[in-house]
């Protein structure tokens, strides 16, 4: 039987529990029904784990509730970024990250089978092509690694790209990231560079600062990168059984995303969409939306004539639409 461990393996499921137990604050274990206790009791432990001191307990008839407490004003770090910390890894993920990057570190490009065989010869390690291959494209992805073809081989090199030369090279950067570390919108960003440099943020509180809604910065990315391409987008929303005004299943559902929308008040984030199953526009909230995939490109709908003569003939069409509409959707 497995253990316990703090690192977790799907992120849309702690952030599920966060939400319904943390958060809110007002259920207690017995109103956990979706999986076993035992499960409720491993993310409870890996909550604890990251909050430390935040944590709130009390008592009633009904059992212990569990929820966060703090005061943002008082803390120079989001606990709740500990989340994307503990991702859980393999021996040869750990492996890989340390033997590719010294093996790149002399600055040169490497192929993929020179990687794989220094490997073999240097390290005495036995990793088959396809592995190193996914590894590469993991890290070329997040920019650690640069992918440039010559001819039909794809060669490897490291990136130049080092945070310490630019705060060494540009005053006043320090400053920035420790500002933007704790930013409502991917602050998160910044707290993982203040950490690779070994930094903490000991300037900037922010009293107002909506810190939950972190953890729907994983969602944001697809967003956005969607409008930019201006695709369409298929919705999976956490099912809930108590509200009957957004979607209680986890079936796929295809929308046009046209803005995010953030409540002054509450901090809440909204993703104004357009409903290619309902024809009209609503919005979606984001801590409801489980996950998010980029679909077909409204370009090539108009090319398919998938709904196009009837429901919109161009992305701006929708843009125009939604801000007539703005003013009910702030309401």
């Amino acid at each position: 039987m497995a253990g316990f461990s703090e690192l977790i393996k799907s992120f849309d499921k702690t952030r599920d529990y966060v939400r319904d137990f943390f958060i809110y604050g007002c259920k207690v274990r017995s109103d956990f029904d979706r999986k076993s206790i035992r499960t409720y009791s491993d993310e409870k432990r890996r909550v604890e784990s990251w909050m430390g001191d935040c944590m709130r307990y009390d008592d009633s008839v009904r059992g212990r509730s569990v929820s966060i407490s703090v005061d943002s004003g008082h803390i120079p770090e989001n606990p709740l970024y500990n989340a994307y910390y503990s991702k859980s890894f393999t021996d040869n993920d750990i492996r890989l990250h340390f033997l590719i990057t010294d093996i790149l570190y002399d600055g040169q490009s490497r192929t993929l089978k020179e990687i794989t065989d220094l490997l073999n010869a240097d390290y005495g390690q036995l990793f088959d092509e396809q592995t190193v291959r996914n590894k590469l494209k993991e890290y070329v992805e997040e920019g650690i690694v640069n992918a440039e073809k010559q001819g039909k081989t794809m060669y490897y090199s490291l990136s130049d790209d080092i945070a310490d030369d630019y705060i060494r090279d540009f005053q006043g950067l320090e400053d920035a990231l420790k500002f933007f570390s704790e930013t409502q919108h991917f602050g998160i960003i910044g707290n993982s560079i203040l950490k690779m440099l070994g930094l903490k943020n000991d300037l900037f509180f922010i009293k107002h600062n909506y810190m939950i809604h972190t953890l729907e910065d994983i969602l944001i990315p697809d967003i956005l990168s969607a409008m930019d391409e201006k695709r369409s987008i298929s919705v999976t929303s956490f099912p809930n059984r108590h509200r009957s005004d957004i979607v209680t299943d986890e079936h796929e559902h295809k929308y046009v995303p046209m803005q995010i929308l953030v409540s002054v008040q509450t901090g809440r984030r909204y993703l104004a969409v357009y409903s290619l199953e309902q024809e009209r526009f609503t919005t979606l909230r984001l801590d409801y939306i489980k996950g998010i995939k980029k679909g077909i490109s409204l370009t090539a709908m108009i090319i398919k004539k998938l709904l196009i003569s009837e429901i919109f003939p161009v992305f701006s069409e929708f843009r125009s639409g939604l801000a007539r509409r703005e003013g009910t959707l702030s309401r």
